[in-house]
């Protein structure tokens, strides 16, 4: 029985949180306040949580979130992944950093874990080629739009091999429709300037795609 999440989440982690269901064990890397694995605790979405972090004073954050909240966050200081063994999460959360970096954590990592939630700040087609290069599936790709920014939010399995898809894009529901007009606005501004032949494809992609009846 999921219990009541006290703690506000924005739209991001909510979509994070969405995603986290049957009791799994959570690994939040990076997890600096401890946010999303103790409301994943709270409600029962996380069976047990492990927080890794490389700064022991960002880790204190989520201490005391956890003590606060009753609930058994497990912290553990380390670079990315580099301080799990296999089998010791179900599910690993990466937020809150650019798409080279996710990368470097999952290049880094010692094991495979069953499944990842990733939301890079920026850069998402770099995680989506690492993905794809290392033949992992993208299962759910959902657009967010918290304030005024757009990001997305990569669920991702090794245990399937990859599915063909934008490298650009993903879901074309949520907040697919009102990211697409915003980008091919950018595009264009920034094509005006110069010439450029990933901007070019994206925006062929983009175009091309269906924007949630909003094309």
């Amino acid at each position: 029985m999921r219990g009541q999440v006290r703690i506000k989440l924005g739209e991001r982690l909510q979509t994070l949180l969405s995603l986290i269901e049957g009791g799994e064990t959570l690994c939040d890397v990076g997890a600096d306040h401890g946010k999303l694995p103790v409301a994943a605790l709270l409600s029962g979405r996380a069976g047990k949580a492990v927080a890794t972090d490389i700064s022991e004073a960002s880790l204190a954050k989520a201490r005391l979130l956890a003590e606060k909240e009753n609930v058994p966050l497990r912290c553990v200081v380390g670079d990315g992944l580099t301080p799990l063994k296999q089998g010791e999460a179900d599910v690993v959360s990466i937020a809150g950093m650019g798409g080279a970096e996710i990368v470097r954590i999952l290049e880094n990592a010692p094991c495979i874990f069953p499944r990842y939630l990733l939301l890079p700040h920026r850069d998402a087609p770099l995680v989506r080629q690492y993905l794809k290069e290392r033949n992992a599936r993208i299962t759910r790709d959902i657009a967010v739009k918290e304030g005024k920014h757009f990001y997305f939010v990569i669920e991702a399995t090794f245990t399937l091999p990859w599915k063909e898809q934008s490298l650009y894009y993903g879901e074309t529901g949520g907040a697919f429709a009102e990211y697409r007009r915003f980008r091919l606005e950018k595009i264009q501004k920034l094509l005006s300037l110069k010439s450029d032949a990933s901007l070019e494809k994206e925006k062929e992609e983009l175009t091309d795609a269906y924007g949630g009846g909003n094309c």
